[in-house]
C-alpha cells in the first residue's frame, strides 16, 4: 500500500491517479491501433478520446457519490480525486453515453466505434486496478492466507481484490484482441466485453468487502447480472441481424 507513489519538487504524485492515467494512455494507444485495423483515421478521434475521459471520470464520480454520500460533505471532497472515489460502473456508463452522443453528432457507426474502444478499456482497467491496490481502496474480505494485504480503510489482512481483477481484466483484453480477428459484425466485440466484464465482476465480488443488497448479493453483482444478460442478448441479436452463420465464429 503506497498512496503517494513519489514526491518531486515538493509535489506529491498519487499512485491512484498515476495508474488510472497510465491505463487510459495505454488503452488509447490500443484504440488507435484498433482504429487503423478497421480503416478509421485515429487522428479524427482526438476530440473523442478527450470526451471519453471526461465523461468516464464524471460518471464514475457521480455514481460513487450516490453510493457513498457520507464521504462527500463539501465541494472540496467532491473535487478531490487524489485518493480514488470512482465507481467503475459509473465510468463505463459515462463512457457509453459519451460514445452514443459522439456517434450521433459525428454520424459515426456506433457499433464500430465501440468495438474500437473496448480492448483498450479492458487494458486500462487492468492497469488502473493497481492504483486501487497502492491506494488501499477496493479492498477484499478478510483472509488468513499469506497473500493477504493491508488496507488503511479496514483492519486485518485482506484478499488483494485489485490484483485478482487486474489479472482477469488483462485476460479479457487478450480475449478481445483474439476475437477482433474473428467477430465480423459491428458491436460484436463490445458485446463480448460487456458480458465478459460482467461475469468477472460478479465472480470476484465474493472476495470484495461489500454490503449485501438483495439475497446476499451486492449492488455490483445485481448490476453485473443485468449487464451479462444485456451483453449476451446484444451479441445474439447483432449476429443474427448481420446474417453471419455459426461457422464464421467457430
Amino acid at each position: 500500500m503506497k498512496p503517494v507513489l513519489f514526491t518531486l519538487g515538493g509535489i506529491k504524485f498519487y499512485s491512484y491517479g498515476l495508474m488510472v492515467g497510465l491505463g487510459y494512455v495505454l488503452g488509447a494507444r490500443v484504440a488507435v491501433k484498433m482504429a487503423l485495423k478497421k480503416g478509421v483515421d485515429p487522428d479524427s478521434l482526438f476530440d473523442f478520446f478527450i470526451l471519453l475521459f471526461v465523461a468516464g471520470v464524471l460518471g464514475g464520480r457521480l455514481l460513487h457519490m450516490a453510493l457513498n454520500p457520507a464521504s462527500y460533505q463539501d465541494l472540496q471532497a467532491v473535487l478531490d480525486l487524489r485518493d480514488g472515489g470512482l465507481s467503475i460502473h459509473g465510468v463505463l456508463l459515462g463512457g457509453l453515453i459519451a460514445v452514443i452522443v459522439y456517434c450521433h453528432v459525428k454520424k459515426v457507426r456506433l457499433g464500430q466505434l465501440l468495438d474500437i474502444v473496448v480492448p483498450g478499456v479492458a487494458l486500462g482497467q487492468s492497469i488502473g486496478r493497481w492504483g486501487c491496490l497502492f491506494n488501499g481502496c477496493c479492498y477484499g474480505t478478510l483472509t488468513g492466507g499469506a497473500w493477504g494485504v493491508l488496507t488503511r480503510y479496514a483492519p486485518g489482512l485482506r484478499h488483494p481484490y485489485p490484483i485478482y481483477e487486474s489479472i482477469a481484466d488483462f485476460l479479457l483484453f487478450i480475449l478481445l484482441l483474439k476475437m477482433s480477428e474473428r467477430v465480423k459484425f459491428d458491436g460484436g466485440l463490445f458485446s463480448i466485453y460487456f458480458s465478459g466484464y460482467a461475469a468477472i465482476r460478479f465472480a470476484l465480488e465474493f472476495f470484495r468487502e461489500n454490503h449485501s443488497f438483495v439475497l446476499g448479493l451486492s449492488y455490483a453483482q445485481w448490476f453485473s447480472v443485468l449487464l451479462l444478460a444485456a451483453g449476451l442478448g446484444c451479441f445474439a441479436y447483432l449476429k443474427r441481424r448481420s446474417g453471419i452463420n455459426n461457422h464464421t465464429l467457430a
